[in-house]
Order: structure tokens, then sequence, then C-alpha cells
């Protein structure tokens, strides 16, 4: 295990600042904090927006991350939206851009 600050507050201000792609799924007022110190860096964000909370635009998520950024195609934006949609089918969209994320530069 990896600890890193005092509190959980002081935790997931570390977690905002150490990653290059943050995934979220569900979540609440941490993974939004989480969310914008990560975006405010020019981390990339890949909210599962279908999962509802944070991820979906609620606890002050910064909205920059939830629209679709240029290295994911529209059918994998809205697959990560999309909650009619096999949960397989999300998956998969979120590996690919995850993929894509990496492969394309900033």
């Amino acid at each position: 295990d990896i600890y890193a600050g005092g509190d959980d507050e002081e935790r997931d201000e570390v977690f905002g600042l150490v990653g290059d792609i943050y995934v979220t799924v569900e979540g609440g007022k941490e993974v939004s904090e989480i969310a914008k110190a990560a975006e405010a860096r020019g981390a990339r964000v890949v909210p599962l927006k279908r999962t509802g909370g944070a991820s979906d635009g609620e606890f002050g998520f910064p909205k920059a991350a939830l629209s679709k950024p240029s290295y994911a195609t529209e059918d994998q934006w809205s697959r990560l939206a999309n909650k009619d949609a096999p949960v397989e089918d999300s998956a998969e969209a979120a590996v690919d851009v995850v993929i894509r994320a990496m492969e394309t530069p900033q």
C-alpha cells in the first residue's frame, strides 16, 4: 500500500496530482475534487457518465471533462453515457478511450 496525506482530503488532493488519465465511476464530492485537480493540470478525465453522480456532472464535476475530447469518437463517448447500452459496450468504450488518450499527444 502507498499512503499520502494526513487525512482523506489531503489524500484526494495528492491523488489528483499523480495520474495522467483518470476514469471516474459514479462518485460524490471527493471524485469531483480529484477530477477538478486532475483536469486543471492537464490530465485526461474519462467519466463513465452512465453511472450517475459526479461522473454525470453532479457535485461540481468539471464541465470540460464532461465534453467529448478530441481523442474519443462520438460513438465511444455516447456509449460512456448510454444507460440503456449493455455494460460490456460501455466498458469496451472506456478501454478504447483510455487507449486513444494514451496514444494521442496532449
